[in-house]
Formats: structure tokens, sequence, C-alpha cells
């Protein structure tokens, strides 16, 4: 296919960033980094020789996360797949291809498992259903209390002697107080003498706002081996900018819209899917970088509307506001930095975008 200069996309990656990230995540516990976040090459690359050090690992949904470790010469037994939902075939292939850990969140697909996995050389996570301790928040992941009883009881019937429990904080919990403190504490309750050789947890804040000593408390009380992070966003959600520019400019009901070259389809899901802001920096002529802002700061910033380059009428950024200094500034040409575009962003860029070629610059 033809690459044309109009059509790249130019992302600034801090290496040195994401080193110190995954060096401070690595006090609290192993690393498991899920290639949903963020599956380029640049990032495993990168992240290969630290994860390659210690206990840590990498945490796969599909088979084609298989196979991009598998071209970057990942041991799979470095893999843990956690697609729960995943059919019988895909989990038998990835057990025929080497991989050893594995979650699963009921019975009967434990059952199947068992059918031509060796239980006593896998290593299984079982998923906790966070309904059980927040009631109120619905998940449609993860299994009750009582399955998971059943699933231990099999599992020690059937030799397997490596499993834990594992937990994801999703983002209907986010606004919750002291979300981590009470799931493991109901964890310690509920599971104190079922001998879980590792906890395992999802959805972390960053690494500054976790307690070291909750988690060495937790450890210590269940006696259990290893604590696991499954840190995606927040190790390289900070490590990478995007570069974007306006494409076409136009007045539309007396208001300046600016049509820029990413949108929806290219990275900005997002926004349709948890309504996020993204922070978004005019590159100005004479001073550096203006933050564009999603409501008024000051009585006279200038308003206008943020729309993607698709050509989808429903892709739409929002209604932006900048200093009105800067609104002669809005023209085609004029470049955009979008900050903290590390995670989930480039996972987002859809078959609709598939003529823009992204240009990875380490700074």
């Amino acid at each position: 296919m033809i690459n044309l200069e109009e059509n790249n996309i130019y992302f600034y990656f801090n290496k040195n960033k994401l080193i110190q990230n995954f060096n401070d995540f690595s006090k609290l516990g192993n690393i498991y980094y899920p290639l949903k976040t963020n599956s380029n090459e640049v990032i495993i690359k990168i992240l290969q020789p630290l994860i390659e050090k210690g206990n840590n690992g990498y945490l796969i949904s599909s088979i084609y996360h298989f196979e991009i470790l598998k071209s970057a010469n990942v041991n799979p037994l470095k893999m843990c797949f956690i697609n729960v939902l995943a059919e019988d075939n895909t989990v038998k292939y990835l057990y025929d291809n080497g991989v050893r850990f594995f979650t699963f969140d009921n019975l009967n697909t434990v059952i199947e498992f068992s059918k031509y996995a060796d239980l006593s050389k896998v290593k299984i996570a079982i998923r906790l259903a966070t309904t059980q301790v927040f009631n109120d928040k619905f998940t449609h992941l993860g299994a009750d209390f009582e399955e998971c009883l059943k699933i231990f009881s099999f599992l020690k019937n059937y030799k397997c002697n490596d499993y834990g429990i594992s937990f994801y904080i999703q983002n209907n919990l986010k606004t919750e107080d002291n979300v981590l403190e009470k799931i493991l504490q109901y964890i310690q309750e509920k599971y104190n003498n079922l001998k879980i050789n590792f906890i395992s947890i999802g959805g972390l804040k960053q690494s500054k706002e976790i307690s070291k000593d909750l988690l060495e408390n937790l450890k210590n009380e269940l006696q259990i081996r290893q604590i696991i992070l499954e840190v995606g966003r927040h190790l390289v959600e900070d490590t990478i900018e995007m570069e974007t520019r306006i494409i076409r400019e136009k007045t539309i009901n007396n208001k300046k819209t600016v049509i820029i070259k990413n949108g929806i389809y290219s990275g900005f899901f997002d926004i349709l899917l948890y309504n996020k802001k993204f922070s978004i920096y005019l590159k100005s002529k004479n001073d550096g970088e203006i933050k564009v802002e999603y409501e008024k700061s000051e009585v006279n910033d200038y308003e206008f509307f943020m729309c993607g380059g698709s050509s989808d009428s429903g892709d739409k950024i929002g209604l932006m506001y900048i200093n009105s200094k800067y609104k002669n500034e809005l023209k085609a040409g004029a470049k955009f930095i979008v900050k903290g575009v590390g995670a989930y962003f480039e996972e987002f860029f859809m078959p609709y975008s598939n003529d823009l070629k992204k240009i990875f610059i380490e700074e």
C-alpha cells in the first residue's frame, strides 16, 4: 500500500520514563504487562529485558497477542492468558504451544481444560467477581465465592498446586473509597484457609498511590508467595505523546470548526467508551504548548469545535476552548500535541485508518 507523507502520524516515546515506571512498580510486586494496553513492538522491545530479569510476565488476551510475543522471541512460559471468555479451542491452542499460566472464572471451563492439560504443571488464576465486594457495581466477569470454592476443590483433586486469585478494579469502581483495601480485606477474610499461592491485581492506581505495607501485610497474612501487579495504563500511558494537525477548518453556524488528522477511528475511541478528556495542546508558533480546555477557564476564551478526519459524522472530539490570543493560529497545518496516549490509544487505530502510518521517535 502506498505511503503518503500526509498520512504520517508521529509518536514521541520517552524510553527512560517507561523504565522508571517499571522500576517503581517493581518495588511493590511482580509485573505482568497486558498487551491489550499497547502491543507496539517499540514498547515490547524496551520491556522485554526488564520482564526477563525477574518473575514477571505478559498478559495476553488472544492468539494475536501470543503471536506478537512469539515473533519477539518471548518464552510462552512468560505469558498468562487472561481472557476468561475465550472458547475452548483458543485455550487449547495456547496450551499446546507452551503457555502454562491461565485465568478462569467458572468450573466448566476448568473441567474442559483438564481433559488435555496436566494440571500439576500449570499455574491457574481464578478471576474473582468484584460484585462480591461491591454488589451494586455490575461486571460480567469473574466468579462468585461459591464458584471459586468449587474450582479450588477441583484443582486440588487434580493435583494443581499453583493457583491463586485475580481481580480487576474496573472503571465503575474508580470513584469508590479504598477500593483496593476493601477487596484485599474480603480476600483475606474469605480465602485465608485455601492455600492460594498468589494474588494478581489489575486496574491499579499509580505506583506512588499504592501502599507497599498493605501488600506485604496481605502476603504475610495469607502466606502467599507472590503478588502480581497487572500494570498497563500507569506503566505506559505517560510515556508517549502524539502529534496531529489541523487538515481543514470550517465555520458552521457561525462557530469555528477544526478537523484534525486523527479521530475516534485513529486513537480517540475512549471518548466514546468512557467520555475521556484527552490532554491536548496547540503548538503555538511563538509561545510553545498552549493547553486546549474542555471548559472555559477565562471569560474571553475562544470557543471552537474539534472533529476527527475520518469523514464519519460521529467523529467528534468535542467543544473546546483556548486563550483568545491564539485563535488565529487555528488554521490548516497547525499542530497539536496529545499527551498521555501510551495506553489503549494506539490499539484503537481501526481498519478505517489503515492509511495512517505511525512513526515512533524516541526522546
